[in-house]
């Protein structure tokens, strides 16, 4: 008994149809179908197949090929509205960042933080988290709270080493509270 050369089960002759390359190797025809879909050659030899093989494909081919073009369309239709999304979500943050920076000039500091509280989600991609740790340490900074500053400025130089304002704002926290080796430390690292 003959194996397909595709799925490498078992053809039995007269139930099983198979199909067979230039250099005789046999394939059950839905194996075959699906493997022309890929490549025209066969996947043992590498030899193509006959046209006249070929051509009792062609429309379930065709058709194949007109799916996948449809489906990398639809990936990317969906990918541009992603992006889409990305950016007006950057843009609506971005006006959300200006709102707490004029409470933060007028001294709105309790408000700004419970505007900031609602925004910090886990769902929210990393970069708005860290602007919004950043934000916070910044203001409880700002109010004199150097304690939670340092702690909410740390973890956002442990997520992101390359915060230059976060390490800036650290380093005054630290001074702040009279450790210099800790200010000297952050400072060192403002770019």
């Amino acid at each position: 008994m003959a194996t397909c050369i595709i799925c490498h089960l078992g053809i039995i002759e007269g139930l099983d149809s198979s199909q067979d390359c230039p250099n005789g190797h046999f394939a059950h025809i839905d194996c075959l179908k699906e493997w022309l879909v890929h490549s025209l050659n066969c996947p043992l030899c590498r030899e193509p197949y006959p046209k006249e093989v070929i051509g009792q494909f062609k429309e379930y081919i065709d058709l194949k090929e007109n799916l996948k073009q449809i489906t990398n369309d639809k990936q990317k239709k969906q990918e541009e509205v992603k992006k889409m999304e990305r950016i007006s979500s950057k843009i609506s943050f971005l006006k959300f960042v200006e709102s707490i920076e004029i409470l933060i000039n007028e001294k709105e500091f309790d408000y700004a933080l419970s505007r900031l509280d609602l925004h910090n989600d886990s769902d929210i991609p990393i970069e708005i988290q860290q602007d919004i740790l950043f934000l916070m340490g910044k203001i409880n900074y700002l109010r004199g709270r150097y304690d939670l500053a340092i702690n909410q400025l740390f973890k956002l130089v442990k997520e992101n080493y390359y915060y230059p304002e976060g390490f800036l704002y650290l380093g005054k926290a630290y001074e702040a509270l009279g450790l210099e080796d800790k200010a000297q430390w952050a400072y060192e690292r403002v770019k």
